[in-house]
C-alpha cells in the first residue's frame, strides 16, 4: 500500500483541475457512464433510508446552535385571533381574511411551522466553502473570504452549486470487519483499516464511488463510540488512492479524535475536513445512518443524494438513500 501518513497533502491540491472558476469540485467527475452503472446495480428494488429523524432536542454538534421547531399557525391559534385588531393578511378569520367565515363554507383551517436550526445537523452535507484555511481564510479553488464572503454567506461553492448525485455507493463497515457492534470511543480509522475492510467485504473500491464508513454509532443516543472517525490516512486512501467523489460516515464530525482531543495530525483541529473540502474538493456527509445496511451486509448499492438549493448555505439537510 502507498503510504498516506506524510504531510504532502498540505501542499497538493486539485485547484484548477476543473477550471479556475469551478464550484463543484470532484463531483464534476460524476459522468453519465458512472450514473448508468450505478442505476444498473438496482436488482431488488429495496430502499434503505440513510437519514436521521429531526426533532426538538435532537443531538447537534456543540459548535452549532440547537434545533428548534415552532408552531406558526394552528386552527385554534388563528381562530382566537378573530376578535383581535391584527391585520387580515395574517388574521385569516377576520372579515376580509382568506378564512373569513362568510366565505369559508367548509371551515378550513391549517397547521404551519417554522424551523430555526443549523444546516449542519442530522444527516447533512458540507459545502466546499464550509471550512477556510490560512491567514487569507481561503477554501477550495482559492476562493477567499475577503472577496467572496457576504453578510448572507459565501458566494462561491455554496450548497446551491451541488448537483443531484446518483452514483455507486460502497459501505466500509469498519465495526463489522473488526467483529464488534461499534469501534471504541476515540478510535481513528486508518488507511490500513479501510483497505483490510474492503478485502474482508469482498468489495473493490472504484473511481467515482460514494464511500460511507461505519463506526457503529447509534442515533439519537450517540454514545457508542464518541469522537471516533476518520484519520487523514484513511481520507487520503479513499480519495487519492481510490478516486472517491463523496465521503461520509455515521458520526457528528467525520474527523476522529483521540481522548485528549488531538486529531490524526499534530496541532491540526480538523485535518480530514481540511483535506477533503479544501484540498480535494470532495464533499462530506455526516450522521449517515448505516446500521441497516451493515445488518443486511449490503456493501455495494446505488446511492442517491440530493440537496435543497439554498444560495450561500455552507451545509444542508439531506435524505440519502441506498437502493439494491
Amino acid at each position: 500500500m502507498k503510504q498516506y501518513h506524510d504531510d504532502s497533502w498540505l501542499k497538493d491540491n486539485r485547484w484548477g483541475d476543473w477550471g479556475k472558476d469551478d464550484e463543484k469540485g470532484a463531483i464534476n467527475d460524476l459522468s453519465p457512464e458512472l450514473i448508468l452503472k450505478a442505476v444498473g446495480m438496482i436488482k431488488q428494488g429495496k430502499i434503505y433510508d440513510l437519514e436521521t429523524e429531526r426533532f426538538k432536542g435532537m443531538p447537534v454538534w456543540p459548535g452549532h446552535c440547537g434545533f428548534e421547531i415552532l408552531s406558526y399557525a394552528s386552527p385554534t391559534g388563528r381562530q382566537n385571533m378573530m376578535n383581535s385588531d391584527y391585520d387580515p393578511s395574517y388574521n385569516w378569520g377576520a372579515p376580509g381574511g382568506m378564512l373569513d367565515p362568510k366565505t369559508n363554507k367548509y371551515n378550513l383551517w391549517l397547521n404551519t411551522e417554522i424551523i430555526v436550526a443549523p444546516l449542519h445537523s442530522g444527516t447533512h452535507i458540507d459545502a466546499l466553502c464550509h471550512w477556510t484555511v490560512g491567514e487569507d481564510n481561503h477554501w477550495y479553488n482559492g476562493y477567499t473570504a475577503d472577496k467572496y464572503c457576504t453578510n448572507f454567506g459565501p458566494l462561491r461553492t455554496d450548497i446551491a452549486k451541488i448537483p443531484p448525485m446518483v452514483m455507486r455507493g460502497v459501505l466500509l463497515d469498519i465495526a463489522g470487519y473488526k467483529g464488534v457492534d461499534h469501534v471504541p470511543a476515540n478510535y481513528i480509522i486508518t488507511a490500513e483499516d479501510c483497505e483490510a475492510c474492503a478485502k474482508w467485504e469482498g468489495v473493490e473500491l472504484k473511481k467515482g464511488d460514494a464511500v460511507l464508513v461505519r463506526n457503529g454509532e447509534r442515533w439519537p443516543q450517540n454514545d457508542n463510540c464518541p469522537d471516533a472517525g476518520l484519520g487523514i490516512s484513511a481520507a487520503r486512501y479513499l480519495v487519492e488512492g481510490n478516486g472517491a467523489l463523496l465521503v461520509g460516515d455515521d458520526m457528528a464530525c467525520i474527523d476522529g479524535f483521540n481522548a485528549d482531543g488531538t486529531s490524526s495530525v499534530p496541532d491540526h483541529p480538523q485535518p480530514v475536513h481540511h483535506y477533503l473540502l479544501v484540498q480535494q474538493g470532495v464533499h462530506i456527509l455526516e450522521f449517515v445512518q448505516l446500521n441497516e445496511l451493515a445488518k443486511d451486509k449490503v456493501y455495494e448499492f446505488c446511492f442517491i443524494c440530493n440537496t435543497t438549493k439554498i444560495r450561500s448555505a455552507t451545509g444542508m439537510f439531506v435524505r440519502p438513500i441506498a437502493i439494491i
